[in-house]
């Protein structure tokens, strides 16, 4: 047996923070909708887009981004093992930034780097949620065959069509490409056909997580939860209005454990911590994250808040805003895609030191 529990955190809180939270919350607005669309419940609306969620975006959305470049930048040693992540591509990424402030064509050089990021995002939450599943499964000592591997793989790369449709919506090809009324016929069968795959894909993922959990050994529930929760962001997004914070938000929430846990892994390894110092030190380290994060990721915002409509508002300030943020995204996706690989030996020792093996 393991001295702890063979958990990131604590099996409970990994399951609460991976998707039972968001799968609860989300679940409860979806069926509430559904009542009120059928009928059942009288006439209302549910609607996010009117709220003001910056505090919850400084808390939650802007250290997940923070804290992967405090895994990864913590050590030259870091820096040089990955020096595509570290040097390469944000160099490529900066070069971006400058030609579209400074260059002729700045509106649709960053309007590529929206839409450039937002199909990144497709395979970033997908990945990200696979990489939980098999983390909790391997803590748990299950070990997926190919063909369950495929089966629950499948749903995923249905929902990152989803996903990238939903980028696509709105957004018409030139008339002299196709027709636009032939391009959105082509967009509604096509967004049909993902749809029925999504379905599909949730009832083969739902037999091989079975079939895993009959073959033994037992299958913890927080190895579903990840999988399970994508089923519930993109109804979520696509139903309720300002539903895609949320999932960010819910996304976040569900990375934040693992660097953490590497950063604790990191500090311990350097010698014995007591419980206090080691929470002081995650409490200084979390503050450090939202700092940063909310000047980089929410500055202007938050200025326009605080002090007023100034320089930081003006519309090219805000375009250039948006291009930073969408690079700072599109680099920790990359980064993301980098580091945390579960058949890398360094990356499991550094996840999983915690865990004392027999």
């Amino acid at each position: 047996m393991s001295a702890r529990p063979a958990a990131v955190s604590t099996p409970v809180l990994d399951g609460v923070l991976t998707g039972g939270l968001s799968i609860l919350g989300m679940g409860g607005v979806l069926v509430y909708f559904g009542l009120i669309r059928t009928g059942i419940l009288e006439a209302g609306t549910v609607d996010f887009v009117r709220g003001d969620w910056i505090a919850l975006t400084i808390l939650i959305n802007s250290p997940h981004f923070m804290a992967s470049y405090r895994t990864l930048y913590v050590s030259k040693e870091e820096i040089l093992a990955h020096r595509w992540s570290t040097i390469f591509v944000p160099a490529v990424l900066l070069g971006v930034l400058f030609f579209g402030a400074l260059g002729p064509a700045r509106e649709t050089t960053f309007g590529w780097l929206v839409f450039g990021s937002s199909i990144y995002l497709a395979w970033h939450y997908t990945g990200q949620a696979w990489g939980m599943v098999a983390s909790f499964s391997h803590l748990a000592g299950v070990r997926f065959t190919d063909r369950e591997r495929a089966a629950i793989r499948f749903g995923m790369h249905a929902l990152l069509v989803l996903h990238v449709l939903y980028a696509l919506s709105g957004r018409l090809p030139p008339a002299t490409w196709i027709a636009p009324a032939t391009y959105i016929e082509g967009y509604s069968l096509a967004f049909q056909g993902v749809c029925l795959a999504v379905a599909i894909g949730f009832g083969t993922g739902a037999w091989a997580f079975w079939n895993a959990h009959r073959r033994g050994p037992k299958l913890p529930v927080r190895a579903l939860l990840p999988w399970l929760a994508l089923f519930i962001w993109y109804p979520f997004w696509y139903f309720i209005p300002g539903g895609f914070l949320w999932v960010q938000l819910s996304h976040a929430l569900q990375y934040l454990a693992f660097p953490l846990r590497v950063e604790v892994n990191r500090l311990t390894a350097k010698g014995p911590r007591s419980s206090s110092q080691t929470a002081m030190h995650l409490a200084v380290l979390y503050l450090a994250l939202v700092a940063v994060g909310a000047v980089i990721l929410s500055g202007p915002p938050l200025a326009a808040q605080l002090f007023g409509h100034g320089w930081y508002s003006t519309p090219d300030a805000r375009a250039i805003f948006i291009a930073v943020t969408n690079c700072v995204a599109i680099h920790h996706y990359f980064i993301d895609g980098a580091i945390w690989k579960l058949s890398n030996p360094k990356v499991r020792q550094e996840l999983f030191a915690h865990i004392a093996r027999p």
